[in-house]
């Protein structure tokens, strides 16, 4: 066999694990099988009429061109007012970057450590922080957070990622794969602690607006020079193909932001982000009802796992995932995947994913057809209980 000779940096690409099961599960499904995708947060819910009309409406009258590298104002402005609104203080659009937000991870890294660095992360952890990590060289410690507490963060934690003397800290409340959101205490506990060691802070807002159980603090409410807050209009909005996300960050920042963005991809489409200005015009009611609707299908979800004896999960405080305790089927994270994919076609993430230590868990996505999701559900369900006890080694 021909071996390539790659750079170490692309000898480090991992890519991300659900994108791998996805591709399995569709392979499966050109062969005939019908298959329950719960491997990724793809949203189902048809996005606001707004966007769709604002981004033909910006294709036909030919705004096909190159746009800022920052962004276009128009939405700049806008995401900067809303922040204002939620937080009270005063947000200057040139604070906002707009670039996709699984870039603004590797841009953060990028902008902020050198190869050998040491980066912390909160596990379990969005895989996308491992895969940025890894790819810029970064030697990741991880801070395990415990399942008993609801995946919360507290202030052992914190301490515990103070003193592992990092170039940079990333958080994730609201959290992907747990759903846990965390409390303003501990959160503006991190940013004094961040502050006062001059460690970098990445916070990832996501899926902010998707929360329900818990009131949800957001860090852009705290003005400190080396933090960096990021969000998505990929999930509240149901607009994952649109690859629109932004940062807030110093304005000095944020021009390095904007620099790394005109360097790795030019800029994003202008239909794109002036169809994220008419969904911004219609935000809060639109979040709203899918936030009422992932409430509701996810609660149900999480109610029918704990009623069984062979998985249980944390009670869901945000968004539409569900990290899963497998432990009582005697199967690790690949073995039970492999299984529930080729003998209950539904497809589900290792929990290794998202962190060493993470894989006597799988993580499902509830934002899919609310049928499938229920369908998956209950065949995860079925499968567990049928293993019962007895001990199979991943293949």
């Amino acid at each position: 066999m021909t071996m390539f000779p790659f750079s170490t940096r692309a000898e480090r690409l991992i890519g991300q694990e659900m994108f791998k099961v996805m591709d399995r599960a569709q392979a499966l499904e050109r062969e005939g099988r019908t298959i329950y995708h719960l491997e990724l947060g793809n949203p189902r819910i048809a996005p606001p009429r707004e966007i769709i009309d604002a981004t033909m409406e910006a294709i036909r009258a030919g705004q096909l061109g190159y746009a800022p590298m920052a962004g276009i104002r128009e939405l700049r402005d806008a995401v900067g007012d809303r922040i204002a609104r939620r937080t009270g203080r005063r947000i200057d659009g040139g604070s906002v970057v707009i670039s996709p937000a699984n870039l603004l991870i590797s841009q953060f890294l990028d902008l902020t450590c050198n190869s050998g660095d040491r980066v912390v992360l909160f596990t379990p952890a969005f895989p996308s922080y491992w895969a940025a990590a890894a790819h810029s060289g970064l030697t990741v410690t991880a801070i395990p957070l415990s399942q008993e507490n609801g995946f919360h963060l507290d202030e052992a934690r914190i301490e515990a990622a103070v003193a592992a003397c990092p170039k940079a800290i990333i958080v994730n409340s609201a959290n992907n794969p747990t759903g846990a959101v965390y409390t303003q205490s501990m959160l503006r506990l991190l940013v004094r602690r961040c502050e006062d060691a001059g460690i970098w802070l990445l916070s990832d807002e996501t899926y902010a607006d998707l929360s329900f159980g818990r009131t949800f603090f957001s860090l852009a409410s705290c003005e400190s020079p080396q933090l960096v807050v990021m969000s998505s209009f990929s999930k509240v909005l149901s607009i994952p193909g649109y690859r629109v996300g932004y940062a807030l960050a110093h304005p000095a920042v944020a021009e390095k932001f904007a620099l790394s963005t005109s360097t790795l991809i030019s800029c994003l489409p202008i239909f794109s982000q002036l169809g994220c200005v008419a969904g911004l015009s219609v935000f809060d009611q639109y979040a709203e009802r899918v936030r009422a609707q992932y409430r509701r299908v996810t609660s149900l979800c999480a109610e029918w796992i704990n009623r069984s004896s062979a998985v249980r999960c944390a009670t869901p405080e945000s968004g539409f995932y569900l990290f899963i305790d497998i432990r009582a089927t005697g199967l690790d994270d690949v073995a039970f995947c492999k299984r529930l994919l080729e003998e209950r076609h539904t497809a589900v993430t290792p929990g290794r994913s998202f962190g060493v230590g993470c894989d006597s868990h799988v993580r499902i996505a509830t934002c899919g057809s609310e049928d499938d999701v229920m369908e998956g559900t209950r065949r995860i369900v079925e499968l567990a209980g049928e293993l019962g006890g007895y001990r199979v080694k991943a293949a």
